[in-house]
């Protein structure tokens, strides 16, 4: 949900430190292991290759891990390391995690077919729809359109700030709602003037708080009616309140003091989930991938949408990445890559498409990179960079 926050690392360290964690024992029966369609796995002539990549990564330090990959030999799904420590479970290919930001591509494409539908259009202030009282105390909002926030140009400030971590690490679990998260940014100055790119999940907040408006339906009910029943992606959920999370989530890991030493991190996400179209969807490797398949295929959204999506300019994380309207674009030695990331504390998600090979790879983890070491991040980027290599190898 949360990305590029690094300047916040010193201080969650100091403030997990005065907080506990919930360390539940469970029963491997609690964890959801089932798969929505076959796969080919156990035929695919790089399985070997691609599950001794992650093999290494878990023999190196990585926790747990799922992977679906996607290629010209059929889908491929394989796994490594703990869905839950202290239990001694390890992770199972049906079993959900969070995907954090990687969520913002589902609101994206729900916005997209109320779109289609006539039910509220790219170019609506923000205020048509967010009640006039919380556009005048955020900045730059009665300036934007649904397409800034779906874009992330409306330049509003994030609420990932020093005030908002110390209030959830300090106290845990509050029941925030989307008003209650809004409330950090009354009164900070925005970044810019809207019309440049800068990344907010206040954006997807205020995004899906004005579809729940224009449908008279929950994000809950838009996600299962639009995307996770049409495609049957039966691991798929989203949930609010005290079901934010369903039973079966893998647990979530954090490296709290940056040591290599990883601890059950479920106090410090909580707060971070079900609150809007920001983030909080579980889902397992498989299902995702089948999202995204059918994504780019248009099987979701119109050719019209999609190409608004895909409409690609100055922005995104790296010097040769750009923005696009839910989705990002970077270019790799393989080619051109549409998806979207996304990592909160204790959990890291990657979907990756391959347009110029028509490859998908995705990638979850019950780990993050905000507290982490430099041996930990080595260590993921060599595993992304192997498994890609494999992936396009002859």
């Amino acid at each position: 949900m949360k990305q590029n926050i690094s300047f916040l690392v010193i201080l969650i360290a100091l403030l997990f430190s005065s907080s506990c964690s919930k360390d539940a024992i469970f029963d491997e029966s609690y964890y959801y292991t089932n798969l929505s369609f076959p796969d080919s796995s156990s035929t695919h002539p790089k399985a070997s290759i691609y599950q001794g990549i992650i093999d290494e990564f878990i023999n190196n330090g990585g926790i747990g891990t799922s992977v679906l990959i996607r290629d010209q030999y059929g889908t491929w799904l394989g796994v490594g390391g703990y869905a839950d420590i202290k239990s001694k479970i390890k992770v199972q290919p049906g079993n959900q995690f969070l995907i954090a930001s990687t969520s913002k591509t589902f609101t994206a494409t729900v916005a997209f077919k109320c779109i289609e539908k006539g039910l509220i259009e790219l170019d609506d202030p923000v205020n048509k729809w967010i009640d006039q009282n919380i556009c005048d105390e955020i900045d730059n909002a009665n300036e934007s359109t649904i397409k800034d926030l779906i874009g992330h140009t409306s330049s509003i400030r994030d609420l990932y700030t020093a005030n908002h971590l110390m209030q959830y690490m300090n106290n845990n679990y509050h029941n925030w709602q989307n008003r209650d998260m809004l409330k950090f940014v009354y009164g900070k100055k925005a970044y810019f003037n809207v019309g440049k790119w800068q990344y907010s999940n206040v954006n997807y907040i205020l995004l899906g708080m004005a579809i729940e408006k224009a449908t008279g339906l929950s994000l809950k009910e838009l996600y299962e009616q639009i995307i996770f029943d049409p495609l049957n992606l039966t691991s798929a959920y989203y949930g609010t309140g005290t079901e934010r999370l369903p039973p079966g989530v893998v647990k979530g890991y954090s490296d709290i003091y940056s040591n290599n030493t990883f601890v059950e991190a479920i106090n410090y996400y909580e707060d971070d989930i079900g609150v809007g179209g920001d983030g909080g969807i579980s889902i397992n490797a498989q299902d995702l991938g089948k999202f995204m398949d059918e994504l780019m295929k248009g099987n979701i959204v119109n050719d019209e949408s999609l190409a608004q999506m895909t409409d690609w300019f100055e922005g995104g994380y790296s010097t040769d990445g750009m923005a696009g309207y839910g989705l990002y674009h970077e270019d790799y030695e393989y080619g051109p890559t549409i998806g979207h990331g996304g990592g909160i504390v204790g959990w890291e998600a990657g979907m990756d498409y391959f347009s110029d090979h028509d490859v998908t790879i995705i990638k979850l983890f019950n780990t993050d990179l905000i507290l982490t070491t430099e041996k930990y991040n080595n260590n993921l980027n060599n595993f992304s960079i192997n498994l890609k290599k494999a992936v396009f190898s002859e």
